[in-house]
Parts: C-alpha cells; sequence; structure tokens
C-alpha cells in the first residue's frame, strides 16, 4: 500500500474503535475529539450497502464496454487477447487512481476496477497461452493458477484488500492440487501459511488491512488442511480429482483412513482450542463449523439418523451450550471468567450492521436509524482481551 493509504488505514481503525469506546462509555466526550483530531481521517467513507451498489454499477459498465467494444471490432483470437489486456491496464490505471484519491479511495471503485484488472489480466494470459501458444489446457491451466496466485497477492498487498489475498490462496491450493502429491501439499503448505499468517496477525509494521489479508490466509490455511485429511475427502478422492495426469482409483489403505479418522476429529478441537487461549473469535467460529463438518462427515460413514436430523440435535445442543456458558458467565463474580464475559462489546455491533445489508439491499430501505446502546464496559483491547477482535 501507498504510505498515504496505509496512514488513512490506520486513521480510520483508531477512529472507528473510538467511536466505539464512546458509545459503550469507556472514554468521554473530550477524549473522544482529541482523538478525532489526532488522527485526521480525509476519506469519504460511504455505508456499506452504497459500496456494494457503487461496486455492482461499475462492473456493469465495465462488462458493458467491454462487451461493445468486441461487437464493434469483431476481435478474435490476438484481437481478443489484446482487447483484454488494454482492458485490464485501463482498469489498473483506473485504480491507481481511485485509490491516491481520498475521495473516492473507499466508494467501492477501485475495489471493481481492481478486481477485473486482475480477472482480465488472467483472460488474457490463458487465451494467449491457448490460442497463440497451442499449449494443452491442462498446462495452460496450471500456469494461469500460478499467475493468478501471484497476481492476486500483488493487488493484496498493493490496495489491502483482504479478499485478493483469500483470492492468492484459493488459486495457490488449486494448484498444488493438480500436482501428484496434491494432497500432502495441501497439509504441508496449508500448515505452513497458518504458521506464517498467525505470527503476522498482530504485527505493527504492517496496516490494519494487511493484518485482515493474515486472517483470511490463516482461515483457508485451516481449510486446506481440513479438507487433505478429513475422511469424506479421502473416500471421495475429491482433491486427486484435481490433477491433470491420469491416477489409478484405488481405496485408501486402511491405515491411511485411520489417520484420517483422527485428523477429522481432532483438527477441529485444536483450533477451538487455540481461539479460546488466544481469544480470537474467528478461530472460534471456524473451529466450530469445522465441529460441525465433522459430525456430517461421521453421519456419512454412520448412518445413525437422517442428515437433517443431525444437523438439528447438533444446532440445539449448541443453542443449549451458548445459553449455559451465558447463564455461567453472568454469575460468575465480575460477569467474567479467565478474560471471557457475556456482555456484548461495542466490536460486536459491526457484525449487526452486517446482518442488516440483505435487507436493505433488497428491499431499498433505510437500514435501522439507531442500535441498541450498549450499557457498561467489559474488557477488550488489541490483543483479544475479553474475547475483543483485533483492532490497530
Amino acid at each position: 500500500m501507498r504510505p498515504e493509504s496505509a496512514a488513512w488505514d490506520r486513521a480510520a481503525e483508531v477512529r472507528d474503535a473510538a467511536d466505539g469506546w464512546f458509545r459503550v462509555g469507556a472514554i468521554d466526550k473530550e477524549t473522544f475529539d482529541w482523538i478525532n483530531a489526532a488522527y485526521p481521517d480525509p476519506c469519504v467513507t460511504p455505508s456499506i450497502v452504497w459500496r456494494v451498489l457503487t461496486m455492482a454499477m461499475v462492473t456493469a459498465i465495465i462488462l458493458c464496454t467491454l462487451g461493445a467494444c468486441w461487437i464493434a471490432i469483431r476481435a478474435k483470437d490476438a484481437g481478443l487477447q489484446l482487447l483484454f489486456a488494454l482492458a485490464a491496464v485501463a482498469c489498473l490505471v483506473a485504480t491507481e487512481r481511485m485509490e491516491a484519491s481520498p475521495r473516492y479511495a473507499r466508494r467501492g471503485v477501485g475495489g471493481a476496477t481492481s478486481f477485473w484488472a486482475v480477472v482480465l489480466l488472467l483472460l488474457a494470459l490463458g487465451l494467449f497461452l491457448a490460442d497463440t501458444m497451442r499449449l494443452r489446457f491442462d498446462d495452460a491451466i496450471d500456469i494461469v493458477l500460478a499467475a493468478g496466485c501471484f497476481a492476486w497477492a500483488a493487488g493484496s498487498w498493493r490496495w489491502g484488500n483482504p479478499l485478493f489475498a483469500g483470492l492468492s490462496a484459493v488459486s495457490l491450493f488449486l494448484f498444488l492440487g493438480r500436482l501428484p502429491c496434491g494432497r500432502v501439499l495441501w497439509i504441508a503448505v496449508g500448515a505452513g501459511l497458518v504458521l506464517l499468517a498467525a505470527r503476522l496477525l498482530d504485527t505493527a509494521a504492517l496496516p490494519p488491512s494487511h493484518r485482515r489479508s493474515m486472517m483470511i490466509l490463516v482461515l483457508l490455511g485451516i481449510a486446506a488442511v481440513y479438507v487433505a485429511v478429513n475422511a469424506y475427502s479421502l473416500d471421495k478422492h475429491l482433491l486427486e480429482d484435481l490433477r491433470q495426469h491420469v491416477w489409478n482409483r484405488e481405496a485408501p489403505s486402511p491405515a491411511l483412513f485411520v489417520l484420517s479418522w483422527l485428523g477429522t476429529a481432532l483438527l477441529p478441537t485444536a483450533v477451538l482450542l487455540w481461539g479460546i487461549r488466544a481469544r480470537r473469535t474467528f478461530l472460534i467460529d471456524a473451529g466450530i463449523v469445522l465441529v460441525g463438518l465433522s459430525i456430517v462427515t461421521l453421519r456419512y460413514f454412520v448412518h445413525v439418523a437422517p442428515l437433517w436430523v443431525v444437523l438439528s440435535v447438533s444446532g440445539a445442543a449448541v443453542v443449549l451450550l451458548a445459553l449455559w456458558l451465558e447463564r455461567t458467565l453472568r454469575r460468575a463474580s465480575g460477569g467474567e471468567i479467565s478474560g471471557f464475559t457475556a456482555d456484548v462489546l461495542f466490536s460486536d455491533e459491526r457484525r449487526q450492521r452486517v446482518l442488516q445489508i440483505g435487507p436493505v439491499v433488497v428491499t431499498f430501505t433505510p437500514p435501522s436509524t439507531s442500535l441498541a446502546e450498549e450499557k457498561g464496559y467489559a474488557g477488550g483491547g488489541r490483543f483479544g482481551g475479553a474475547g475483543a477482535s483485533e483492532k490497530f
């Protein structure tokens, strides 16, 4: 990211945190005004609904313009490759101009143009390899996936878009899955990605957007390892089917199945314990999701009941456990146990706003004018105290 973009990103994160602190009464009006004055943010930040609609509109403009140009010149083969390449360059230039302006940096225009810049560039590369270089389809796919890994990673690093970091990791794992030892590579690279990204989650040298990208990489690394060790994935040869070469479809050995079942059972537990110990809610959420997937995997091999019954019972068990934990925390001394509290922190209000997006977009009605005021203050901070998410 540009130094000025990183500074805007940090200022916005501090101001957003200060706004939450002020709403819950953790700081007074004088301190709130001082923080806003100390961390000025010149960027115009519309609501997330407006940004989503802007991205959709810009996407429609790009695709319609591209289609009109194709119809006008009837481009084929090399001409189509050139058209995609020129469109990608135009989107790159537009992105750079938008991201450099505090007036347009957060309006959603740069996000749409940067996304289509990378997509069109990869399309041009794929057509060049298939039509001009006459490479085999599988070889062209491998090169495009490898190039996509680097292109999305560069875009994430340049513009601070966590989505691009996720697309880079997906491209990487798809490429690795096409190699002869894809399952082993998914485990090794996924574990390495988790360890590397986890070390950078709280690195002060990185702007907040890059740290959110590290969080996405941690989640995708965990997902890759889980898919590789999952018993259903092993039984159905999900990763082996990604290979570009023909392979013998042999049943896994019993010893390999035992190891796979151990991984299916132990990995969700390990992620849950890691999230609880590190006070990171996204890891706790990931662990809960993996537990649910492991239960579904068990139901596939052991038909104890219909799937809907298993899911209903599991969901009810999770709800009862949550109610029991909330009751235990509220009855504890000081309303917390080992830093965990049942009080809603101001960081959770962001999730409530996200849940409002769907109805607002569908009905085109204004979002709720106010959120419920939270009473009191219970812990929190960038190191995850009291279950709060990371901040600066």
